[in-house]
C-alpha cells in the first residue's frame, strides 16, 4: 500500500515556546554575547526553549503495510510498531488534564502536541496502551484496523523500533554541566610579585599599588540587583548592585565567612572567599603583606 502521513501541528506548544525562545535570545544578545554567567543562563534557557520547540512543534504519524510509526518535531524522538503486534486502534478523546508532550498514563503512554483527539493502540503481547495525538483519529483508526485485518492474528516476536537522537541527550548533559559547574569549581587565584589575578569567569587582575583597602568582613553587603553575574545556591560570581547603590564584584561562597573586601583605585569593590576558612585567611594575609606597607 502507499505510505500515508498525518501531521498534527502543535499550536499550543508554538504559542508557549516561540515567544520564550525569542525573549531569552534577546536577553542573551542584549548581554553583549559575552561568555559569562550573566549571559550563560539566558543562553542555556534559550537552547532549552528552542529544543522544546523543535521537539514538540508537530507530530507526524506514518502508516505503511507493515508499521504504524510516529515522530515528534524534527525527528529526534519517535517510535514504530509492527501491524502484526497491534490488537486494535480506536479513536479517543483525552482529558483536559492529560496535557501535551510525553506523558505517562495509568495504563500506558501519551504522545501529544495539540488538542484532545488521539488514537489508542492496544497490543497482542502486552497490556499497556499507546495514545498518539492526531487531527484525524477516525480516519487513522479505520486505516490501521483494515491493515490489522489483512495481516491476520499472528503475533510477531520482532521488537518494535524506537529511536532517540543522541544529540538530545548530549545537549541536555552539556546544559546541566554548564549550569552546575560554577557551584562545584572553587575560585582560583594567582599571586605574582606585582599583582594578583582571579582566574575564570569575571576574572580580573589588580596591581598591589592600586589597592587602597584590604579587610575581612563577617557578612557580605545586601544585594539588590544582579547586573551581570551568576547566582545559584550559595555561589555568587560577577557584578551585583548593592543596597547602598554602589556596585561590587563577587567571587563568593556565601555561608562560609570570613569574606575578603578589596578596594582599589578606579575599580568596583571585590569580595572573595573560599569554602576553607584557612585558605581565605591565608590569601588575605598574603595580599595584605604585599599591598600594604
Amino acid at each position: 500500500m502507499e505510505t500515508k502521513r498525518f501531521t498534527q501541528f502543535g499550536t499550543v506548544i508554538v504559542i508557549i515556546f516561540l515567544p520564550l525562545t525569542l525573549i531569552f535570545a534577546g536577553i542573551f544578545i542584549k548581554s553583549g554575547l559575552t561568555w559569562n554567567p550573566g549571559s550563560i543562563i539566558p543562553f542555556l534557557l534559550f537552547w532549552v526553549m528552542l529544543l522544546c520547540l523543535l521537539t514538540f512543534y508537530k507530530l507526524t504519524i506514518t502508516i505503511d503495510a507493515q508499521h504504524v510509526s510516529f515522530r515528534l518535531g524534527i525527528g529526534w524522538f519517535g517510535k514504530s510498531y509492527r501491524i502484526t503486534d497491534i490488537k486494535s486502534c480506536i479513536p479517543v478523546t483525552n482529558s483536559v488534564l492529560t496535557g501535551f508532550g510525553i506523558r505517562m498514563l495509568s495504563n500506558g503512554w501519551l504522545y501529544n502536541v495539540s488538542g484532545l483527539k488521539a488514537i489508542e493502540l492496544r497490543f497482542n503481547n502486552r497490556n499497556s496502551i499507546i495514545r498518539i495525538g492526531c487531527d484525524k483519529p477516525e480516519e487513522i483508526s479505520k486505516l490501521v484496523q483494515s491493515l490489522i485485518g489483512n495481516a491476520g492474528s499472528n503475533v510477531s516476536s520482532t521488537q518494535n523500533r524506537k529511536w532517540v537522537n543522541p544529540l538530545w541527550i548530549i545537549l541536555l548533559a552539556v546544559i546541566l554541566l554548564m549550569v552546575t559547574l560554577p557551584l562545584i569549581v572553587e575560585t582560583r587565584v594567582r599571586i605574582s610579585p606585582e599583582e594578583f589575578r582571579i582566574m575564570g569567569l569575571y576574572g580580573l587582575s589588580i596591581s598591589y599599588n592600586e589597592i587602597i583597602q584590604i579587610d575581612t568582613v563577617p557578612v557580605i553587603p545586601a544585594i539588590t540587583l544582579r547586573t551581570n553575574g551568576y547566582a545559584l545556591g550559595n555561589t555568587l560570581i560577577g557584578n551585583f548592585k548593592l543596597s547602598d547603590k554602589t556596585s561590587a564584584r563577587f567571587f563568593v561562597k556565601n555561608g562560609h565567612p570570613p569574606f575578603i573586601l578589596i578596594r582599589s583605585e578606579n575599580r568596583v569593590s571585590v569580595y572573595i572567599n573560599f569554602r576553607d576558612k584557612r585558605k581565605t585567611r591565608d590569601f588575605y594575609m598574603r595580599l595584605k603583606e604585599k599591598s600594604l606597607p
